[in-house]
């Protein structure tokens, strides 16, 4: 059995993944189509559509997440539904480095940061560690699938949920920052080797 406080932060983690990243997503549909563009594995005629879909997705996984009270075999599906994604993602990125195209920004919540003059920089290129990343991702929502154990949540519960949700979106910032700067290390490399 899992415990209630457990799920409530896989719950938490999940919408903070999918609710900004869909947002972001959606204010951006011709970058995000040129992203998934890039890609080359969609036919043309589904790049737009596909750009749409997917943070549509994205945002009702993350709103689906924080329903409250929600019964288990709603959650189950909710988890595989996210493991899936995530798989999906997960898939695109290994078809891209097999064929040697690891230069290509991965679209995780467009990881490219924005100069004064416009131009991207520090672009978070697809890696291994990406790989890495997203499988921990899919164990951590398959978790979900795991009944629940019957408790009260108690007071001191919404506070290690509190706690336990910062230390998380500290990690997964830290995480994915060291992958950009190793990338704008990278380039730096080249240019100057």
């Amino acid at each position: 059995m899992l415990d209630p406080l457990l799920l409530r932060i896989i719950s938490v983690g999940f919408a903070l993944l999918f609710i900004p990243a869909a947002v972001h997503k959606l204010a951006n549909i011709s970058q995000f189509s040129a992203i998934v563009q890039a890609y080359e594995i969609l036919p043309r005629g589904l790049i737009r559509p596909s750009a749409v879909f997917i943070p549509l997705l994205e945002l009702s996984l993350g709103a689906a997440w924080l329903l409250p009270g929600m019964p288990n075999l709603l959650t189950s599906a909710i988890a595989v539904m996210s493991a899936s994604l995530l798989g999906l993602y997960t898939l695109g990125i290994a078809v891209n480095l097999y064929r040697g195209r690891s230069y290509i920004d991965c679209g995780c919540s467009f990881s490219t940061t924005m100069t004064t003059t416009g131009k991207g920089q520090n672009v978070q290129h697809l890696s291994f560690f990406l790989l890495l990343r997203n499988v921990l991702l899919i164990a951590t929502a398959l978790v979900a699938v795991i009944p629940p154990a019957v408790r009260e949540f108690l007071f001191i519960d919404y506070f290690n949920l509190l706690a336990a949700t910062i230390a998380l979106v500290l990690i997964y910032g830290a995480f994915n920052q060291l992958l950009t700067n190793r990338n704008a290390i990278n380039a730096w490399r080249k240019s100057h080797g």
